[in-house]
């Protein structure tokens, strides 16, 4: 008898342990139609963990997650249009509550004291964030003669907003600087504070926090030194081709090389690709492009490589947003491109995509030269 309650317990300790182990997102959100279909997004890995379609107004994402807490979106497209609120959470139970209406600031989410964190730097910005994209809507929708003048009076608003929102999410990181999301925010402003502020927030950290990923990212920014601008010595690295095999950047000798930071599901990214193959073909003998995957995830790396089927070098080394070489090159969004000359130097340098830029940028550069 003794024996069966002791297996009795055991089994009830270890169902008790492995759900402790698992997230668990219950919402019940009014104004959606039955069967509409909601994704939970991993932020880091940029891909979609889960799915849950609602019922009743009722829907529930369960699973298991990384150690540490992580950045997650819930989104859906209904009616033409996109909906989403966020969470930082990690295996741990998750009540949401709200209406189509409350999305994505207003939605009232319970259950977890990093969450709570979350929701506190969501209410200190919320505001600003409604009036900046009215302001947005306002901008493209206007026309007409005036569409000039009124346009960059908008703009002005905006940079005041923005400045605004800065400085509230630096006050946030000095006031609340043991927590994730302090650290996520550090980690995203850490242009905005001096690199000796940063060092002084990174010694501060209480032991729980200095030894996460949030505060090791931090750490790898105070240890590679400046970003790299035009001008500068290229700064060499190393990544994984998609056989496995390593490669480094200074392998390429003698030539160009055309630096492509980007991720798949990266919509200028993606437009990016047939350029990027028209100019690899045009200047096969004095021009390398080598791609460099800002995906943490591999299979989302590798989904992005087999769709494109680039032509030359594609590079991948596991650390995502938060690597050596991505906080290096100063990267801050996708794609971003840097070409390098024959000499290691540094020669331009630039964010974005349109038709026929990088083509453009190739041909100016590559003509000083001759």
């Amino acid at each position: 008898m003794k024996n069966a309650f002791l297996l009795l317990f055991l089994g009830v300790f270890i169902n008790a342990k492995s759900l402790a182990q698992q997230y668990v997102i219950n919402a019940q959100i009014t104004g959606f139609k039955d069967g509409t279909k909601f994704y939970l997004n991993d932020v880091t890995l940029d891909t979609n963990i889960d799915s849950a379609v609602i019922t009743n107004d009722f829907l529930s994402f369960k699973g298991k997650l990384r150690a540490e807490p992580q950045s997650l979106w819930v989104t859906t497209n209904a009616g033409q249009k996109f909906y989403y609120f966020t969470l930082l959470m990690g295996n741990e139970r998750i009540n949401v509550k709200g209406d189509i209406k409350d999305f994505p600031f207003d939605l009232r989410i319970t259950g977890s004291k990093t969450q709570d964190m979350h929701n506190k730097m969501i209410a200190l910005t919320k505001e600003g964030y409604k009036k900046r994209s009215k302001l947005v809507e306002e901008y493209q929708a206007l026309t007409g003669d005036s569409a000039k003048l009124k346009g960059k009076a908008i703009w002005k608003v905006i940079a005041r907003l923005d400045s605004l929102d800065m400085l509230t999410r630096m006050d946030f990181v000095k006031q609340n600087l043991n927590s994730y999301e302090a650290l996520d925010a550090l980690f995203y402003l850490k242009r905005d504070f001096s690199k000796d502020t940063i060092s002084k927030f990174y010694n501060a950290l209480n032991s729980t926090f200095k030894n996460t990923s949030y505060a090791k990212r931090i750490k790898t920014f105070l240890t590679v030194g400046d970003a790299l601008e035009v001008g500068d010595v290229y700064a060499d690295f190393d990544g994984f081709d998609r056989d496995g095999k390593r490669h480094t950047l200074s392998e390429i000798k003698g030539k160009y090389v055309l630096l492509d930071f980007s991720s798949t599901y990266c919509g200028p990214c993606i437009e990016s690709v047939p350029e990027l193959k028209k100019i690899s073909q045009a200047y096969l003998q004095e021009l390398a492009i080598v791609s460099f995957s800002g995906d943490a995830g591999k299979e989302t790396w590798l989904k992005g490589v087999n769709r494109d089927q680039p032509q030359w070098l594609s590079l991948w080394d596991g650390k995502g947003f938060y690597g050596e070489t991505t906080i290096k090159y100063g990267i801050t969004g996708y794609p971003t491109f840097v070409l390098i000359d024959p000499k290691g130097k540094i020669v331009s340098k630039w964010s974005g995509y349109y038709n026929g830029a990088v083509l453009k940028e190739v041909q100016n550069q590559l003509a000083k030269n001759k």
